[in-house]
């Protein structure tokens, strides 16, 4: 079974690749974001005490504390399914505990792809962005409206417009990401898994480039 992990700026659309390739591949979405929230709603006080003391606030934790979680969060995955991981190794120093994380459930990374795409491209695609807050579903009036205004299509959850969605929020945040990308970027272009995607073309474009250097077990 083939692991890959995708990542890339805000607004290169790499939800919403993973979204469709869910649509047409019987593929497993591996979502840090997502196992914070949902360990947390469950009660775990591990994931509870990281969400509401660092990630509510826009710190990321610790790669020992992150993936102290992950390993658990993994198991509830099917082994004998792709996997798709979204940005679960954000930075250099996080990439040995994923080999670790995935190397006890007998996986290795197959290639890391990552979603290239200007600042300017990217204020235009946030501006009017929505987020569903269960299922982290995106939404965009121009780009990809949800069919029932204000309402995720995936889970019915309320959408939501992120606080740091505006361009003052977007240009730090470009500026962060753009320093701490490119040793994580090296370290996979040395081993020679690495895949960038320009991220500018339209939805279906990027798809089609994202399944051409791809491959899917199972098709639904």
């Amino acid at each position: 079974m083939k692991t890959y992990l995708f990542h890339g700026q805000i607004g290169a659309g790499k939800d919403t690749q993973v979204e469709m390739l869910l649509k047409k591949f019987d593929v497993e979405r591996v979502s840090t974001g997502e196992m914070f929230r949902k360990m947390t709603e469950e009660g775990d006080q591990e994931a509870a005490d990281l969400f509401n003391n660092k990630v509510k606030h826009g710190i990321w934790p610790s790669p020992e504390e992150t993936f102290s979680l992950v390993k658990r969060w993994l198991k509830r995955f099917d082994s004998s399914k792709d996997w798709v991981l979204l940005s679960v190794a954000r930075y250099a120093e996080q990439i040995p505990f994923l080999d670790e994380a995935l190397k006890e459930y007998g996986r290795s990374l197959d290639k890391a792809v990552h979603f290239t795409i200007p600042e300017e491209v990217a204020l235009d695609r946030l501006a009017g962005r929505q987020i569903c807050p269960n299922c982290q579903a995106t939404y965009h009036p121009k780009y990809k409206p949800e069919k029932v205004k204000g309402v995720c299509d995936l889970c019915g959850s309320k959408l939501e417009v992120r606080k740091d969605d505006t361009p003052e929020g977007v240009k730090m945040r470009f500026e962060q990401y753009s320093k701490s990308v490119q040793p994580w970027l090296d370290a996979y272009k040395q081993r020679g898994i690495l895949i960038e995607i320009d991220a500018t073309p339209s939805i279906e474009d990027i798809h089609n480039e994202v399944i051409k250097n791809l491959e899917f077990t199972n098709v639904r």
